[in-house]
């Protein structure tokens, strides 16, 4: 089943004192290109929350955000090392005395806050390595959600194309039916030139045998219309049986595409044309909904 790389999942996993909210949204794209928010605290995870999308989500332009939030705030705040605070503050003001150096105390004082072990957060390796249980477990979720988001929507595109593929088999239908009556208009046509140049003393009966060939095979249809209708049932075929064939499907509408071009350029018939019109216009509509394929 062919799915969609729009998609969207979220999940919320609560424990005693932890909440955790998980939002995933994909559009799509060539490539996985995934952009990940993750709390200060987890930041050392990106790497594993990147292994852990891949897992679910093959392709597409991914956005995924973990928010965090404690039902018991102060103690998971962060807490100041006041000696540690006092040593580097005492420390620091001495050696700028001793260059003479004038600097604000304030201007000190901010800059030793952002060392490391000054300011540290209350919760230990324990209790972090349970944050990351339980986003993990949210991510998981979420993931899930939007993978099966995507599922649902591959299959609401797939009827559309469908759609789009039979009419173009309806068309092509016609086309066999009208090519026929192509063949007796080209006929008339080329024994109408016939009778004028036989009238020229130059006329060369032998060429014109072989320019006759080979305008009547170059004329000829019969090729297209075999391969055309061929690469549509491959398309049905592999857009009900295969999984993950966006791309695959975008190599046989090209095929689709060629041919019927062939058609339009070869038929010189008018009613044809028109339906060849008809089946552009339908390829078109499929390309536009395969950009979503996974």
């Amino acid at each position: 089943m062919i799915k969609s790389m729009t998609g969207f999942g979220a999940a919320t996993v609560e424990d005693q004192n932890l909440s955790v909210r998980v939002e995933v949204k994909s559009l799509n794209s060539k490539v996985l290109d995934l952009n990940v928010r993750l709390p200060r605290s987890l930041q050392d995870k990106e790497f594993e929350v990147r292994n852990l999308v891949a897992r679910y989500l093959e392709r597409g332009k991914v956005m995924l955000n973990v928010e965090m939030e404690y039902a018991n705030k102060a103690a998971n705040a962060s807490q100041l090392n006041a000696d540690l605070l006092h040593h580097h503050f005492g420390s620091v003001l001495s050696e700028t005395q001793k260059f003479s150096v004038n600097i604000e105390p304030s201007h000190i004082l901010q800059s030793i806050l952002r060392m490391p072990e000054v300011m540290s957060a209350s919760n230990g390796r324990e209790n972090r390595e349970h944050e990351w249980l339980v986003v993990q477990k949210a991510c998981e979720q979420a993931l899930k959600a939007c993978d099966d988001f995507r599922l649902t929507e591959g299959s609401v595109l797939s009827e559309k194309v469908v759609g789009y593929i039979t009419n173009i088999k309806t068309l092509l239908e016609e086309v066999i039916v009208l090519d026929p009556e192509r063949a007796v208009i080209v006929k008339q046509r080329i024994e109408e030139k016939l009778t004028a140049i036989k009238s020229d003393a130059a006329f060369d009966a032998n060429r014109f045998e072989q320019e006759m060939i080979f305008y009547l095979e170059k004329m000829d249809i019969t090729e297209e219309k075999i391969r055309l209708a061929s690469h549509l049932d491959h398309f049905l075929d592999v857009l009900r049986n295969e999984e993950n064939a966006g791309r695959k499907l975008g190599f046989i509408s090209q095929e689709i595409g060629r041919e019927i071009n062939t058609i339009g350029s070869k038929a010189n018939h008018a009613p044809i044309q028109k339906l060849v019109v008809l089946m552009k216009d339908d390829l078109e509509k499929i390309k536009e909904q395969g950009l979503n394929f996974l």
